[in-house]
């Protein structure tokens, strides 16, 4: 029996050359699949990235996402970056230990905690910038400039 990315009928426009468009639904096919697929090799790629930064995935995602848009709530920055409380809690503790960030009362709601970058933290945000943006250039390197913007606008979508 022939898989379906063995068969015939499709030219290959999107995505799925050999393949007859009804009949991909095999696992290695299916959308769900490729995003997964991705999303290892993004991940590999952005650890990588980070290994000479002594920084983990989560860790970045805090840091910049403080650095470009200020100092916020924990609660704030955890729904920035699509991470649940107990995990933000543990990534906010393991950076304030490490000197990157500060967690002050905020002045308006004592109730609710600030966090922000420290110096430390700005230094490798910096630090590290460039090479998050190589690995996201070799991830994407195969994509035009309007693919690569398609592709991130699609993404959005699919995140709400």
């Amino acid at each position: 029996m022939a898989f379906p990315t063995e068969m015939a009928g499709n030219d290959g426009a999107d995505g799925r050359e050999g393949c007859d468009a009804t009949l991909c639904t095999v696992p290695a096919e299916s959308i769900h699949s490729r995003i997964r697929r991705v999303h290892q090799r993004a991940t590999a790629m952005l650890s990588d990235a980070l290994t000479g930064f002594n920084l983990t995935a989560p860790q970045w995602a805090a840091l910049a996402a403080l650095h470009q848009h200020g100092p916020m709530s924990q609660i704030d920055l955890g729904r920035s970056i699509a991470m649940d409380p107990a995990t933000m809690q543990g990534v906010v503790v393991r950076l304030i230990d490490r000197g990157y960030l500060l967690r002050s009362p905020d002045s308006l709601d004592r109730r609710r905690n600030l966090v922000r970058l420290a110096d430390s933290g700005r230094r490798v945000v910096e630090a590290a910038g460039p090479a998050i943006a190589q690995a996201e250039a070799e991830l994407t390197g195969r994509l035009s400039a309007e693919e690569r913007s398609r592709l991130a606008d699609l993404l959005a979508r699919l995140c709400l």
